[in-house]
This record gives C-alpha cells, structure tokens and sequence, in this order.
C-alpha cells in the first residue's frame, strides 16, 4: 500500500514540474517576442530620425550664406549660447562667438568688429528677437524709385514750364488784339500821319548834333553817371577823388551856360552806381553807391543832409512817381529798399527780386498816367534778367512782371509821350542789342503782369559789354533816342516818329551815359565816359 502511494506521489510531482517547464518555455516565448517587437520599434525610430537629419541638413545647406554666424559658419539659433546678435555697426553673429573673439581674440586696446574693423566692444552686443532673416536685393527697386522721382520732378517742371507758356500766349494775344486795334487807328489817320512825319523827317534831317565842347573830368577814370539840374542848369557827374586827403567818390558840378568846372562835392567812400534829382525839391539830390550807402545832398549849399545805410552794395536809385517822399535803391543781391524821407530812422519795408536775385541795374520813375498799366505812378526797375513795373496797393508796392527778354542794361521814362525806353544785351536767341520803345498796358487776363505795346525796337549792333545807358532827347516835333553803339563805337540817334536812324556821332571811347537837356532854347546832348564829358549841340 505505502509503495503504491509512492508510486502516485511521484507522478503527481513529474507533472507538475512538466507543467512548470512549459509555463516557463511560453514565458520565454513571449520576453524573445516582445524584445523583437522592441528591437524592431527602436530600428524604426533610428532610421527616422536619420531621415529628418537628412532633411534638415538639405536644408542648411539650401540656406544663404547669410544666415550663418560669418565666425563658426554655423547656423545662429534663437534661444542660447549661439542665440543672433549683432554690433552697433549692424554686422550679425552668435552670441558666443562674437563675444569670444571680443573677450579673447582681441585685446582691451583694439576691439573691433570682425568683417567691418570699426570699434566694438561687449556692451556693443544687441539681442536680436528674429526666426530667421532674409536679405532681399532691392538695387533694382531702389533705381526705379530714384527714375521715378526724377521723372516726377522733370513732369512738374514741364508743367512749370507750360504754365508759364501759357501766360505768355495768353499776354501776346492781348498784344496783338491790342495792336490790330492800334494799326487799325493809324491806318484811318493814315494821310494825316504821312505829313506830320515827312514834316519831321526833314525838320530832323535839316539840323544835326555836332560837337561843342570836350572836358576832361578825371584823368584817373571812375567816372559813371551824370544827372541835369534844370532849375540851377548845370549837370553833375561822378568821379574818383584826385584829392589824397579825400579816397573816395563824389561829384563834379559843371555850369551849362558857360560850360565851366565848378566844385568837388565828396559823397562817397566806394563808386558812384547812380544819381537822380528830385522832381520837385530843386536842391536834392540822390546817389547811391558800392559802398552800401544811399545820400541825400543839398546840392545848393554843398550838405549831405541824410545818410541811409543798406546791407549790400547799391546800383540803382529813383524816386516814386506817386509819392515826393518817397525813394527807391536797387541793390546787388536784387533787393529794392523803400525809403520815407520823413522817417530817417530806417527803411520803410524790402522788396524781394523773387526768384531773380541779380543786380537790380537800372530804375525809372513813373508819373501818374490814368488808363495805362501802372496808372496811379510808382516806379520801373529792371533787373539783369527781369524786368518789373511797382505800383502802390494799399501801403505796399505790387510787383508786375514785363515779358521782355533781357539780359537788360537800362530803363528810361519819358513824362512827355509816357512811353518805356527798355536797353537789353544780346542773348542766344536775339543777336543785338536793343532798344525798346514801349507804352505800358493793363492785363486784363491777369493782375500780376502787365503788357507792353512796343512802339519802335532800335537794333545797337552784336556787342553790348557795359551798362551803358541811353536817353531821350524832345527835338522840336520829334523825340529821339540816342545810345552808344559799341560795335560802331559812335553814339546812335533814332527818331520815334518814323523809327528811322537819323545820324551817329563818332566817338574814340567807351560811353558810361547819356543826358539831353535845353538851355536857353538850345537841345544839347552830354556823353560821359571814364574820364571826359563831351556836349554835342543840335542845330
């Protein structure tokens, strides 16, 4: 009995540890199966992380140079020790690098930027907050820009241009409406005109200018401009002072009825640029000078009763046609001053040349003339390229630009037939020197200019050097214009009223300017050059 439960005891524990044997085989089974499945999953990562390095590393290697740190030729990053910065002078890099070769490349005496060599130091270095960074080349677009800005400017000259155009088209077909009216006029007086002009003409022809006498007022030189007294008949002429004691210019007063020399009057430190009397006051005299200055003289009494003081020399003076009180100087810079000779404290106000600023060379006064283009008076100025008319409106004077082309020499007025005498140079499209007899019209189309009906333009041949002025000269029922003509070197005369050139006077040198004047019933004419006076007489 025992042994036969021995027997089973020992078959029950065979198949137990059968048991466990094949518990533990599938056991095993499963660890090689789940250490294969894990095998496979890390192959799988591994093979993809090769293939987004690969992808990246396409990409880096697609990227501009630009967008690497020019130290390590390494991609900077946004966070880091290699995190993008830049120095004061713009040039980009990793943080570390640059302050490595800052701290330790360099030394404490010359730290400089590695591409650009300017000064740099560690307090230099900016954080720049940026992903990424893309230099666009903008040379075409910025040459574009640049061709369209200059066109635009260019298109708003032209436009300029044609504006200005159109007002002169518009003022020249004023002229010609106005001169058609005019021919019209004359064409209906036309037998009447006819014989007050052959009248004229021989009353003209018949008499001539012949040479009455010569003085030598300076031998030095320096003289330039005269003016007549017709109260005290006698002219004045500017010269140089021959005194030692006296440097300086001033005036000559020369006696007409006995054709004598009389005193030096002192007026000026620097040249004498121009002379006017008064219209009224019969002692005062006005000059004007490079030495900035601007005197009143009794010419009487030999007095400088005022001196007015300018900032820039003066070349020009006249007084106001609708104001006694009131006188004008024309300066270098194209300035004109207006002087209250009530009110010697300063200058009453300055006319500004607009955008003219040369020399303002000549000024005529401009009486009262009801219906004309300057009707209340004031006063005409030319500057060397413009030519303006100043009329009162309110308390200021009101600029009028003349269409005329310069460069101009000299403006005259005469009171008797209210007509302009306008001198100008050659110029590339005018090849003489002219000069212009003019009325002075309204502009109905527009109040800023005034039109001008040119009566007679005299040409003075193809050389005008000096400024030298013409006058008008009343000869019995004819007024004449007479000019120095430099290319012939005579003194031309032209009569308006056929617009015929009658004779010339012969001269040996320059003319600076020319005066007529009457004395006791005699029309004389008087030519100064630098250093003599000579009075021709008509009869």
């Amino acid at each position: 009995m025992e042994n036969n439960e021995n027997v089973v005891d020992v078959d029950e524990q065979m198949q137990v540890e059968e048991q466990h044997v094949e518990h533990d085989e599938q056991q095993e089974s499963e660890d090689v199966a789940a250490s294969d499945s894990q095998s496979n999953k890390e192959t799988d990562i591994q093979t993809e992380n090769l293939q987004q390095r690969s992808a990246v590393n396409l990409d880096v290697s697609d990227i501009d140079s630009d967008q690497a740190c020019p130290i390590c030729m390494e991609q900077w990053t946004t966070s880091g020790e290699h995190r993008l910065c830049c120095l004061r002078c713009g040039h980009l890099f990793g943080h570390s690098c640059i302050q490595r070769w800052l701290q330790h490349s360099c030394n404490s005496t010359n730290r400089r930027c590695p591409q650009c060599n300017k000064k740099a130091s560690v307090k230099h270095i900016r954080m720049l907050y940026a992903k990424k960074l893309t230099a666009i080349d903008s040379t075409e677009y910025d040459k574009l820009k640049n061709d369209f800005s200059n066109v635009s400017a260019e298109k708003n000259r032209l436009r300029m241009d044609l504006m200005q155009a159109n007002i002169r088209l518009k003022i020249y077909e004023d002229q010609m409406t106005c001169m058609k009216r005019r021919i019209t006029e004359f064409e209906s007086h036309k037998s009447k005109t006819n014989v007050d002009v052959s009248q004229s003409t021989s009353s003209g022809i018949s008499k001539k200018f012949h040479l009455e006498h010569s003085v030598e007022i300076c031998k030095e030189g320096g003289c330039r401009v005269l003016d007549y007294n017709p109260w005290y008949k006698f002219l004045v002429v500017s010269q140089k002072s021959v005194n030692p004691l006296f440097n300086g210019y001033g005036i000559r007063k020369i006696d007409c009825e006995r054709f004598s020399l009389r005193q030096f009057i002192f007026l000026h430190t620097q040249a004498i640029r121009d002379l006017a009397f008064h219209s009224t006051e019969q002692t005062t005299l006005l000059s004007v000078g490079f030495d900035k200055c601007a005197r009143l003289m009794d010419i009487q009494n030999n007095m400088i009763m005022h001196t007015y003081q300018t900032e820039c020399p003066l070349w020009s003076c006249c007084w106001s046609g609708d104001n006694p009180n009131i006188f004008l100087t024309g300066a270098q810079n194209g300035t004109i001053t207006q002087f209250d000779v009530r009110q010697t404290s300063n200058a009453v106000s300055v006319l500004e040349g607009n955008s003219d600023k040369s020399p303002v060379v000549s000024m005529a006064t401009i009486p009262p003339n009801p219906g004309s283009g300057i009707s209340r008076g004031g006063f005409i100025a030319c500057r060397l390229n413009t030519c303006y008319t100043y009329e009162i409106k309110d308390t200021f004077y009101l600029p009028k630009q003349m269409f005329i082309e310069g460069p101009f020499v000299s403006v005259r007025y005469d009171k008797k037939s209210n007509h302009c005498l306008i001198s100008s140079r050659p110029n590339s499209r005018q090849p003489y020197a002219r000069h212009i007899v003019c009325t002075i019209e309204k502009n109905t189309s527009n109040e800023e200019t005034v039109s001008y009906n040119a009566v007679h333009t005299f040409q003075a041949g193809n050389s005008q050097q000096l400024l030298s002025r013409p006058c008008y000269l009343s000869a019995e029922d004819d007024t004449l214009v007479a000019a120095y003509t430099e290319s012939n070197n005579c003194i031309s005369l032209w009569s308006i009223a056929n617009g015929q050139i009658l004779h010339n006077l012969p001269i040996t040198d320059p003319i600076m300017d020319l005066c007529s004047f009457n004395v006791n019933n005699n029309l004389f004419l008087a030519s100064l050059s630098a250093k003599k006076l000579r009075l021709y007489s008509h009869g």
